[in-house]
């Protein structure tokens, strides 16, 4: 069996950015082509509308819309996976029923983020509600833990409690807390959980520690370079890894990745990203203009 058919993700996958026209919607005519390339760059797959994605800027049925594009452009389904968190029950249970019509890899699920008080009870009654209405199969769902933008914790207790409700459904967890001591704990609880760190930057110590990849933003800015960290795990790659990593250090991550891929691909449409966001300030795409030439 190729390592891509497999029913549980793992590897390099890139949370890719989401291009938008000028009308402020998802264009897919620039996505598939800048996507189609990732995979055959080094990326094992690509995780549409993560937080690097922009997710939470888009409506319901432009996420739809996007995806069914993607879906159906000859891509292969089973290296991609989709964000479909949402605070809305109704939305997220619309987009994970299509994400996995699309037969997409896995859907990568937030927990419901505005009621942050709601607890792990209110966590947990959403999941049940979301699981049984998505009817969600087997080995399809991901855990995203951002608590930086979500404000709720995906901790080891919730974890064996949506694992104990949930126990064929969830098959992984992205932490893009990157809390490495969150991480050993859910591997010791879990030892078959498949766990994604959200950052490249300590990849060689994420997978000697059983992480199955990462799942980045960042790592579509140097697919070849994080594919060889993953399969040979040299030290002076894994270095030069985090080096790249660190470039991004103190910069609007978002516009900053949307800033490089606009200077590779020669096209400034791709440094726009949804509003609230704002491209990179003169003085800060200087900045990581000189921070790149260093790398060079």
């Amino acid at each position: 069996m190729d390592k891509h058919d497999r029913l549980h993700p793992h590897g390099i996958w890139a949370a890719v950015v989401t291009p938008i026209d000028a009308s402020l919607r998802p264009n897919s005519a620039k996505a598939i082509p800048y996507y189609r390339g990732l995979l055959e760059s080094g990326c094992d797959g690509i995780n549409l509308f993560g937080t690097t994605g922009e997710a939470m800027s888009f409506g319901t049925a432009q996420r739809r819309e996007f995806m069914e594009a993607v879906g159906e452009s000859g891509l292969p389904k089973r290296r991609i996976m989709a964000g479909t968190g949402a605070a809305s029950l109704d939305e997220s249970v619309s987009l994970t029923r299509h994400a996995l019509a699309l037969e997409f890899s896995a859907v990568l699920l937030m927990p419901p983020f505005f009621y942050r008080d709601a607890g792990d009870d209110g966590v947990l009654r959403f999941f049940n509600a979301l699981f049984a209405r998505a009817s969600m199969p087997p080995g399809r769902a991901i855990l995203y833990n951002f608590p930086a933008m979500s404000g709720i914790t995906f901790h080891p207790d919730l974890v064996d409690r949506l694992m104990a409700a949930f126990p064929r459904a969830i098959v992984g967890f992205k932490d893009s807390s990157n809390d490495r001591a969150l991480q050993a704990e859910l591997h010791a609880r879990h030892p078959g959980f498949a766990i994604f760190p959200g950052s490249e930057h300590y990849l060689d110590k994420a997978l000697t520690a059983g992480a199955a990849g990462c799942i980045s933003g960042s790592v579509a800015l140097w697919p070849e370079l994080a594919q060889r960290v993953f399969r040979e795990r040299d030290e002076n790659d894994a270095r030069r890894l985090a080096d790249h990593r660190t470039t991004l250090a103190g910069l609007p991550f978002i516009a900053a990745v949307r800033e490089r891929i606009a200077r590779t691909l020669d096209d400034d449409s791709w440094q726009t990203p949804m509003p609230p966001l704002v491209a990179l300030s003169d003085s800060e795409r200087a900045e990581f203009k000189r921070r790149m030439l260093r790398l060079s």
